[in-house]
């Protein structure tokens, strides 16, 4: 934070936010809520700079009206508490279940479906236009995105099968 800067929001030309000042935790509704220097925010929205590759970095916070409060920039330099109740928050709007096994996949007339198990359950996929919908990521990660809209993780896709990294493009 500058030195300008009195509570731990910061003034609009200020961006990163002081952890130290910063207490979040959850109100009685399971909204986000916010406490620096003696204000409180409640219902704050947060949004990741970098979702796929900085899961618990540089995490924007603003008003439910879209105001903004400015940037976090890393989650483990908070309380524990804190650290929690936003780490909480994240998983809830970044729901982005990790693929813990692969059933079979087929393609049928340009479309996969298969099943994986996740962890958040078994899915059943259905993937059009696959070559847009599974992305290679950082490192050995890929993203695969359903019909529906729904992500899911692959942290090693090279300890896929063989022909399921095929039929994947992977």
């Amino acid at each position: 934070m500058s030195q300008g800067a009195t509570s731990g929001v910061p003034a609009p030309s200020d961006r990163l936010l002081d952890p130290a000042r910063l207490r979040f935790t959850r109100s009685s509704k399971g909204a986000l809520v916010l406490e620096a220097d003696g204000q409180q925010y409640t219902d704050v929205r947060v949004r990741l700079a970098f979702p796929l590759e900085a899961e618990e970095e540089f995490v924007g916070l603003a008003q439910a009206d879209g105001t903004e409060l400015g940037t976090l920039a890393r989650v483990a330099d908070l309380d524990p508490e804190s650290q929690a109740a936003l780490r909480a928050e994240l998983a809830k709007v970044y729901f982005r279940p990790r693929v813990t096994g692969v059933g079979r996949i087929v393609e049928e007339q340009g479309v996969l479906r298969g099943q994986i198990d996740t962890t958040a359950g078994p899915r059943a996929i259905e993937i059009r236009g696959w070559r847009e919908n599974v992305r290679m990521l950082g490192g050995s990660r890929a993203l695969i995105e359903d019909v529906d809209g729904n992500r899911y993780l692959v942290e090693d896709w090279q300890a896929l099968p063989q022909l399921t990294r095929e039929i994947l493009g992977l």
